[in-house]
């Protein structure tokens, strides 16, 4: 059983690496068995077709991001405090899993619906984004965060956490940053991420 799982992984593994270079359409079964080193008879033995290995991915990576943005975006804290856990919450998993953002971000470019349906799923089964948008109106009318559409607000907070990892080859080519230094760089914008997004939106800057 444990050689089972450690070579589905091993094809995991590798088709992830596929599909971010050549997508879905332009991956094929057979450069996914070279990359995993397995045969491609072996590769259809756990995975009867391209589809299907492929939704297997993406059920594995939605459910290692949206459980974590669940959890953070949880609760009765305000919004400031959610917005650190998400921060902390989403770097962290997605530093274990480096594969995501391109990944995700080439699949929903092509409109690969499995990927918009899963995700919205997910979101749905709590209400998720409805919530925090109602708790962001409500702060602003509190007089805690500026009169900004909660859209933005969103959208700023979720491009700061993305971007750096899916510019990461671009960046660190261009300024010759070494893996170490680069993975330094991500964890200390953690708290770089929350000061600006506390600045740009809290009516009285901590």
């Amino acid at each position: 059983m444990e050689n089972k799982k450690s070579t589905e992984t091993q094809i995991l593994e590798a088709a992830k690496r596929v599909f971010v270079q050549k997508g879905y359409d332009g991956a094929r079964m057979q450069e996914i068995a070279d990359e995993a080193k397995i045969n491609k008879s072996m590769l259809h033995y756990y995975f009867r077709s391209k589809e299907v290995l492929f939704n297997k991915i993406i059920d594995d990576t939605v459910d290692v991001l949206i459980p974590r943005f669940i959890e953070a975006l949880s609760g009765d804290d305000g919004v400031m405090v959610k917005v650190e856990r998400l921060v902390e919450r989403q770097i962290d998993g997605i530093m274990e899993n480096p594969h995501m953002p391109m990944f995700m971000l080439n699949e929903l470019a092509q409109n690969r619906m499995h990927v918009s349906h899963k995700m919205k799923a997910r979101f749905a089964e709590k209400n998720t984004f409805t919530k925090f948008i109602k708790e962001i109106k409500q702060e602003q009318n509190d007089g805690i965060i500026k009169q900004v559409a909660p859209e933005h607000f969103i959208l700023t907070l979720m491009s700061l956490i993305m971007f750096p990892f899916i510019a990461r080859p671009i960046f660190q080519n261009m300024l010759e940053i070494p893996d170490e230094m680069y993975r330094q760089m991500i964890v200390d914008r953690k708290r770089i991420i929350v000061d600006i997004i506390k600045k740009s939106f809290l009516l009285k800057p901590e």
